[in-house]
């Protein structure tokens, strides 16, 4: 009688469903027969699924629902929770991800304390991360849906593994694959944190390695191909960018064999990191754009472009990365993706910008802030772009968030006054957030002609320096805290030194590690207006006398 269930399962899997229906009725019924409702409530399972194979829904409820009625009646708990899974599962190819969980709960409360039933309590936790995977349902506790997956998943590797149950280890890997696909590393990490489940396939060379070889020995393609990700993380990790690189590249011939386009970002996102050659990059890259344009799919080639986009700007090959978002922008252009769209233009801008085309870098900004009507976040920061373009171009007085910068402005310079440090801090830090200023705003607001003490009001802007972009290292070794451009300036002139606008060269940075050794460094900008004698010579006069200027960023830290 197990052989004729087994045979049912196999057409299940074969994709022969009405053999499959067949035989595990057949095998139903002789369970009945001998009595055996545990066995009865499996052969019905495999009947349901061949219900659902042949979009039979309401039969395979029915079917289930007459069985769970048989076992409530003799009170047999175990093939309850059988058949309550089989339902989950049923409910879960149909969409009704909350439907799911109930009935799992349900099955999992027949269940508890019956060491002897670890298997099936593992396939119940699989539904249920399957079910907040699927349906993006948060989890108890306050859990983020993806955080509750991983939790319940984890919890089903556990019972697989005491139940020597190698297919149920392999699920619960695989929940934590998607998780990794769907989010990243990095995400991942602190969603295993929130789950307060650390120990992960991802979270060691070992764990990679061998959910690598079960999820192979399981011929779960996927499931592999992302593991071999996992491997390739913790060997960049070791700083073995070659070892890296070669994982990456099988992962990624495995997810091209299966289709597979967020396999394949991710794999390539992987090399990107492994300091792949760069034209090896751009080649992989591009091939990946062929395979998605004969596909069709538009958002695959959006984020390959993408992609090659952020590859030329690291390479610092603006014209190349212009001309892939460009390509990006032409593939939106006859769809309804505005967010997508906004999105690009934004990104040409600032391309634009570092080619020093400004009049072109505002153009884009300003298509984008006219296409950005629905999403605040997206119309804020085209705002922010043109407002900051415009102040370049000459034009502060049209950006849209003049008004508002001149405000703040204002509420600085009375800040600076009261010599008010965390509200200084905190205006000009919003200040740099809205835009829509040039330097001069910013020194006629904190000239310090009416400060009775111009030493005093020196001595406040040096301490409180609006912090951007400040970064502690993971290992502790340095912080590295950067200096407002227009009051570095400012500061030499309340002094006394009237730097003009070609000799502000310096955009200077202090840094300062936590033992509290002081250090000073500083960035110098190219002059692209120096006259043609200037050109020819080895540095420009204004670079030398700038770089004097860093000593500037060692007084903000100490």
């Amino acid at each position: 009688m197990s052989s004729l269930l087994e045979a049912a399962r196999q057409c299940v899997a074969s994709a022969a469903p009405e053999a499959a229906l067949e035989k595990a009725h057949a095998a139903t019924a002789q369970a009945h027969a001998d009595g055996n409702l545990r066995l009865a409530a499996e052969a019905a399972s495999v009947a349901s699924s061949a219900h659902l194979a042949l979009g039979h829904g309401v039969e395979a409820e029915k079917l289930l629902s007459e069985e769970l009625a048989k076992c409530q009646a003799a009170n047999d708990k175990a093939a309850q929770a059988r058949l309550l899974w089989a339902k989950a599962g049923m409910k879960l190819a149909l969409g009704d991800g909350k439907e799911v969980l109930r009935l799992a709960q349900e099955g999992q409360d027949l269940l508890r304390r019956r060491s002897d039933e670890d298997k099936l309590q593992a396939q119940l936790h699989l539904m249920k991360a399957n079910a907040h995977l699927a349906a993006n349902l948060p989890g108890t506790q306050g859990l983020g849906a993806h955080a509750a997956a991983l939790q319940s998943a984890s919890e089903a590797s556990v019972l697989s593994r005491r139940s020597d149950d190698e297919v149920g280890v392999g699920e619960a890997l695989h929940v934590a694959c998607l998780i990794y696909l769907l989010n990243g590393l990095e995400a991942a990490k602190q969603i295993a944190q929130e789950a307060r489940k650390e120990e992960q396939p991802w979270s060691s060379l070992k764990a990679s390695h061998e959910a690598a070889a079960l999820l192979r020995k399981l011929r779960n393609q996927e499931g592999e191909a992302t593991a071999l990700l996992f491997v390739a993380e913790a060997r960049l990790k070791e700083g073995n960018s070659l070892e890296a690189e070669g994982a990456g590249r099988r992962a990624l011939g495995i997810f091209r064999e299966l289709r597979h386009r967020r396999g394949r970002q991710a794999s390539l996102t992987l090399l990107s990191k492994a300091n792949l050659n760069t034209f090896a990059l751009f080649e992989l890259v591009e091939e990946e754009l062929a395979s998605l344009r004969t596909q069709g799919d538009v958002m695959g080639q959006v984020a390959a472009l993408r992609m090659l986009a952020d590859s030329y700007i690291s390479a610092k090959m603006y014209g190349e990365a212009l001309s892939a978002s460009r390509k990006s922008l032409q593939v939106l252009k006859d769809t309804d993706l505005k967010e997508t769209q906004v999105r690009t233009l934004l990104l040409i801008s600032q391309i634009e910008e570092l080619l020093g085309r400004e009049q072109a870098a505002l153009q884009s900004a300003q298509k984008a802030m006219a296409a950005a009507s629905v999403d605040r976040g997206l119309v804020a920061e085209a705002r922010r772009a043109v407002s900051r373009l415009l102040a370049r171009c000459g034009k502060p007085n049209e950006a849209p968030n003049r008004r508002e910068a001149l405000d703040a402005l204002n509420e600085l310079s009375a800040k600076a006054r009261k010599r008010d440090a965390k509200g200084f801090k905190e205006v000009m830090a919003r200040l740099e957030e809205i835009s829509g200023y040039t330097e001069q705003d910013v020194k006629q607001a904190l000239s310090g002609d009416e400060d009775p003490d111009r030493q005093e009001l020196v001595r406040f802007l040096r301490q409180n320096q609006v912090q951007e972009g400040s970064k502690t290292q993971n290992d502790g070794s340095m912080v590295f805290t950067g200096l407002s451009h227009a009051i570095l300036y400012l500061q030499f002139r309340v002094t006394g030194l009237a730097y003009g606008p070609r000799f502000r060269r310096c955009y200077a940075y202090g840094t300062q590690d936590q033992a509290g050794q002081a250090y000073a460094a500083a960035y110098l900008r190219l002059l692209s207006s120096q006259e043609e004698w200037g050109k020819r010579m080895c540095t420009q006069p204004t670079l030398l006398d700038s770089m004097q200027h860093s000593l500037n960023a060692l007084n903000a830290v100490v």
